[in-house]
């Protein structure tokens, strides 16, 4: 029993019970001296703390910049991060425009209700999946609230969704369609059902 407690514990000194090293790739928004925020392809927002990490790699960090983060174990909100290694913006000349003039590399995508380049973590409200999955969903209302549009990090398909009042009172926003996705204000969050089911909702600290 000690050998066999004895060789794990050789195993662990040697790496192989430490959590495994795992990066996030993304554009900064957000940075100061001990914490930096990213927003990944996927639309999600992840900050960390950057107090112990290795910077050989960084030099100037600017916001809009290209930043790895490497960090072990599960993400959390705020983790340490074990290693930064910064891509600066390279000189352009608009090649980086989509068709409607947004600059994807900064974080910008088209959004048809607005009818303009938005960033979606500024404009849009958060909302996670209730499956326990990683993706998540933005809803962005237009200027009026008349119309919602979503968008997903699974990169289905933006959905345009109409508002319609409720016999009960308020408001949702949805389609004439049986398999449309609903948008409703419950209990002071922000919600996504399809045919019933709630698939989305905006968590407390993202209000």
């Amino acid at each position: 029993m000690k050998t066999a407690l004895l060789a794990l514990g050789v195993l662990c000194i040697m790496g192989s019970c430490s959590s495994e090293m795992k990066s996030s790739k993304g554009i900064v928004c957000d940075a100061s001296m001990n914490t930096v925020s990213i927003v990944t392809d996927k639309n999600d927002t992840l900050s960390f703390s950057t107090m112990d990490a290795n910077k050989e790699q960084v030099d100037g960090l600017l916001l809009n910049d290209t930043l790895e983060v490497f960090y072990a174990g599960k993400y959390t909100p705020g983790m340490q991060a074990s290693k930064l290694v910064q891509y600066p913006q390279a000189p352009r000349l608009g090649g980086d425009r989509d068709e409607h003039g947004c600059i994807g590399s900064a974080g910008y995508v088209w959004c048809e209700v607005q009818k303009d380049c938005i960033r979606l973590f500024e404009k849009g409200i958060r909302t996670e999946a209730v499956n326990g999955g990683e993706t998540s969903a933005f809803i962005v209302f237009s200027p009026d609230s008349t119309r919602a549009e979503l968008f997903f990090s699974d990169k289905q398909p933006n959905e345009i969704l109409e508002r319609r009042s409720l016999p009960s009172g308020g408001y949702a926003w949805n389609v004439e369609d049986d398999d449309t996705k609903n948008v409703r204000l419950v209990d002071g969050l922000w919600t996504i059902s399809q045919r019933g089911d709630l698939i989305y909702t905006q968590k407390a600290e993202n209000k």
